[in-house]
């Protein structure tokens, strides 16, 4: 027999499992310093829902316009790195010697394997001052002759990438009598269910920096599993082991990190720093020389939360993840909040759902926290990864 309720059925009446509980909205900030950067990407942008465990997306990148020889050449052909970025009648010019030389080819690389086939700027001949390996060469506009036929087409293929999503449960268990037991201040169970959140939003938050994309069917016998891909995975283009690095971290390093990951115009105009032990102290020490002191004072120093560098400013927070008790103290990750996007399967977000126990059991109830997330970023050259920070 059902069991009845009469009357309005009221929020009390609903049975205790089918209520989840976003725990988000009721962890305090400071609490949340545990797990930086999880905090700060969820606050990036909503987060996106997405309706496959596997997420594909395109990048569509800029043509490109640099080339670096190879060799020391003065003829009409030119070692380069990628001939192919080059096409008939473009105007390419030597930021070394100044020089521009007339492309001779429909496509570069396709008369001599490896180089470019070109003329002087004068329409005919050798070039006139010899290239030399490390030069580097910008491809131009195209000089079109009166009545030429026109050029070949050529354009740039889009970039097909993908990630997973990350499926999770976690359970918290406890008896009915424990529930019940008289004690002073907060409830046990409710501590314990705040204090199981935040642990499982430090596995998060290792998963968004370490994290390696995986789906396999093996462990499971079967049914899939997925991990997600974390900011180092992700990361490609920039990444900076600071023990080859003379000086370390410093304000003209960090500059230079800032230049590279700022060179496109899809860049934020200012980056986030998710810093770990070691960066926080470099950082802390940059400004030491401009710090005046008397012997009147009993306390002084600097709290720093950004610098500014002559390619944009750089906002920081250390992240008590990359500490040296978890091996992670070397690290500090430049961030453009809008290359991160954060993912969640639809209908499927981080929460807490209470009483999932077995009906039979009426002395253990459990608590399970569970959703789905993942990661996905776009345009991974603006952003760094760096490391080995003494």
């Amino acid at each position: 027999m059902p069991e009845l309720a009469t009357g309005a059925l009221r929020t009390d009446l609903v049975d205790s499992q089918k209520v989840p509980v976003h725990m988000d909205n009721y962890i305090h900030f400071e609490d949340e310093s545990s797990y930086r950067f999880e905090s700060l990407s969820r606050r990036f942008r909503d987060i996106e829902e997405v309706d496959n465990m596997r997420v594909d997306f395109m990048e569509y990148e800029t043509y490109p316009i640099v080339m670096i020889c190879s060799a020391a050449e003065s003829g009409t052909t030119i070692s380069v790195d990628h001939p192919e970025y080059a096409h008939r009648d473009q105007l390419i010019y030597n930021t070394r010697t100044n020089e521009f030389y007339l492309m001779n080819e429909d496509i570069g690389g396709t008369g001599s394997a490896g180089k470019l086939t070109v003329v002087n700027h004068a329409g005919t001949g050798n070039i006139t001052t010899a290239t030399a390996a490390g030069d580097r060469l910008l491809v131009t506009m195209e000089a079109h002759a009166e009545g030429e036929a026109i050029p070949p087409a050529f354009t740039s293929k889009p970039r097909f990438k993908n990630t997973y999503l990350q499926q999770f449960d976690e359970t918290l268990q406890y008896t009915d009598l424990s529930k019940g037991q008289g004690e002073y201040g907060e409830k046990q169970y409710l501590i314990d269910r705040k204090q199981k959140w935040i642990y499982h939003k430090r596995g998060l938050n290792l998963m968004l920096y370490l994290g390696q994309a995986m789906r396999e069917i093996a462990s499971a016998s079967g049914p899939r599993r997925h991990t997600m891909r974390g900011l180092r995975d992700w990361t490609t283009t920039h990444r900076q082991n600071m023990a080859l690095v003379p000086g370390g971290l410093t304000l003209t390093t960090l500059g230079v990190l800032i230049r590279e990951c700022s060179e496109i115009g899809a860049s934020s105009d200012s980056k986030i720093g998710m810093a770990g032990t070691n960066a926080m102290t470099s950082i802390s020490d940059m400004p030491a020389a401009a710090i005046q002191t008397s012997v009147t004072e009993q306390v002084w120093g600097k709290k720093i939360t950004s610098v500014i560098t002559p390619f944009g400013p750089l906002s920081f927070a250390w992240d008590k993840t990359l500490s040296a008790t978890n091996g992670l103290s070397d690290v500090f990750a430049i961030v453009d909040q809008k290359s991160i996007h954060r993912l969640r399967y639809r209908g499927q977000p981080e929460r807490l759902v209470m009483n999932v126990s077995d009906a039979s059991d009426f002395h253990n109830t459990q608590d399970l926290i569970t959703g789905t997330a993942g990661m996905k970023i776009v345009l991974e050259m603006l952003n760094a990864w760096v490391y080995g920070i003494g």
